[in-house]
């Protein structure tokens, strides 16, 4: 892995339903001037089980959805006890068919001012308490080479992760030679499973 000075690896562990973008098409009946609530959280509970394997316990909608092409509503799901908000709009109406775009709202502080990356999802189960040091480790190094495509040779943590929402501990790998180290942020805690972010260092010797 080649580290340049001045750039910053971030490998996002987005929790499962953080910030997720996802489309579905859903068909309204014909001659109908709007898409109803119910109709419009059953797409998108259905859309988001397809982007990310398992729908969520519940999804509620404020409103019926107009349907005109930019028009939105704002939706709320829970899952795992945890509620997030969404944001559905029509991206596109066909006929008696309308697409629907369906954007969930990135968890309080799980904000990031680094530059965006793609998203690695990487998630541990945390055992109640903390992710074990060792586990960290292994997710870490597992998103790093999913992200620059070359495993660091060495990837180590001191102490354990604790399992709370920005919770953050301080890990050491080994690439070409060199040491860099790297921060690990606790970004989502949902059914006992923790989403970590792992920020390299710009410079070596951290």
């Amino acid at each position: 892995m080649r580290q340049s000075t001045g750039s910053r690896i971030v490998v996002r562990a987005a929790g499962a339903l953080l910030a997720v973008a996802f489309a579905a098409g859903c068909s309204a009946s014909v001659g109908s001037k709007e898409v109803k609530k119910d109709e419009v959280a059953k797409q998108a509970s259905a859309a988001l089980g397809k982007k990310v394997g398992r729908e969520p316990d519940d999804v509620t909608c404020e409103d019926d959805l107009k349907a005109e092409v930019g028009a939105s509503i704002r939706c709320e799901l829970t899952d795992g006890g945890k509620k997030q908000g969404m944001t559905a709009t029509v991206k596109s109406v066909d006929g008696d068919k309308v697409n629907l775009d369906f954007k969930v709202d990135e968890a309080a502080g799980a904000g990031d001012s680094a530059e965006p990356t793609d998203a690695a999802s990487t998630g541990t189960d945390a055992g109640g308490q903390a992710v074990n040091r060792a586990e960290v480790a292994r997710q870490g190094k597992a998103a790093l080479t999913a992200q620059v495509g070359k495993a660091p040779d060495a990837f180590s943590c001191s102490e354990d992760l604790p399992a709370r929402v920005g919770a953050t501990i301080r890990c050491q790998l080994a690439s070409e030679g060199k040491q860099y180290g790297v921060t690990v942020t606790a970004k989502s805690v949902l059914n006992g499973k923790v989403s970590m972010d792992f920020k390299v260092d710009d410079t070596a010797g951290g």
